[in-house]
């Protein structure tokens, strides 16, 4: 499957963290407004990721650079703008965004919560206008913050349920295994939001059984990542008999240590093991990727075909939380 057909494949990616979509250009504009000389070697090695950093709370923590220069409504409309804009010419229809707002806010208190989401919103409504693609959000909560910090940020997605599709819970899932947060996910459910949880992404002998547990405890109707599912063969029967969703993203998964290449990554394993599979981003700003790198990735690297993409899109299609009308309006038929 040649490039252009590649690109032209009508696409679905579930699992892109907003925050971390930021162009390049754009990152240099910003650090360039606040007096920073520009050097290329500088800015490769202080923020972009583009080789393995040994573990993921070490990937996590080089996230909060790009976050410390979107300090503005303006600076976070623009980002969502072109990374809806990049993912549309890269064949991308569906397209669901997950933002933490308290990662934001935290490190820009003079940008209040609602101005910056409805910054995104206004970024999303514009690109919805001039592309052909269907957008929805997530809103995220963070294991690295307590129960009680995680109720205000559920009750604002609450305030805003008209805004968002769904919740998920990210950070470090080792540290923060998924018992405590059950209630808020209860409410969650209650409200009438989907649910996706990051789970079985980081190296520990929890990591699998956090997948399990994500399903069970949090009413997770897809994993984030889930890329550790092969190292339990229990949880592997129990995700497999549910027909839960998977939210892969190999180069992501290569970069924070799950596997020795971006080749190497289990993503067929996983796949021929009778899981349902798609394929996702991440963190395409800071890792210097696009949609497109995971398909050549996985064309030249693990050897799918047209077929196979055609699966995953049809299973990403299905999965998606986006309200079926919306998904009709722009999926070719």
């Amino acid at each position: 499957m040649l490039d252009d057909a590649l690109r032209a494949l009508p696409k679905v990616e579930l699992h892109c963290h907003l925050e971390l979509t930021a162009r390049q250009d754009l990152l240099k504009e910003l650090l360039s407004a606040k007096g920073h000389r520009i050097d290329d070697a500088v800015f490769r090695r202080d923020y972009l990721i583009t080789e393995p950093v040994g573990d993921l709370p070490t990937l996590l923590n080089i996230f909060l650079g790009h976050r410390d220069l979107l300090d503005s409504p303006e600076v976070v409309e623009r980002m969502t703008y072109e990374c809806c804009e990049d993912m549309s010419a890269n064949g991308v229809r569906l397209l669901e965004l997950r933002y933490a707002p308290s990662f934001l806010c935290d490190a820009h208190p003079s940008m209040s919560p609602d101005a910056m989401h409805a910054a995104i919103l206004k970024g999303v409504q514009r690109a919805e206008q001039d592309f052909p693609i269907a957008v929805g959000l997530i809103c995220l909560l963070q294991r690295i913050k307590t129960v009680q910090e995680n109720q205000y940020w559920l009750d604002f997605a609450i305030e805003k349920k008209a805004d968002f599709l769904a919740v998920d819970l990210a950070d470090n899932e080792l540290a923060f295994g998924p018992e405590v947060f059950a209630p808020l996910f209860e409410q969650a459910k209650g409200e009438g939001f989907a649910v996706t949880i990051h789970a079985g992404e980081a190296e520990g002998p929890q990591a699998a059984l956090n997948i399990q547990k994500s399903i069970e405890l949090l009413h997770a109707d897809r994993i984030g990542h889930g890329v550790r599912i092969l190292e339990d063969k229990a949880v592997l029967e129990f995700v497999r008999e549910r027909g839960t969703v998977l939210e892969l993203c190999p180069t992501s998964n290569w970069l924070s240590g799950v596997c020795a290449s971006r080749e190497a990554h289990p993503f067929r394993h996983i796949m021929e093991a009778g899981i349902r599979t798609t394929v996702n981003t991440d963190d395409p700003g800071i890792m210097n990727i696009d949609i497109m790198d995971e398909y050549r990735l996985l064309r030249d690297g693990m050897g799918f075909t047209a077929a196979e993409f055609a699966q995953i899109n049809a299973w990403g299609r299905e999965a998606c939380f986006i309200p079926e009308e919306r998904k009709a309006e722009v999926w070719p038929d």
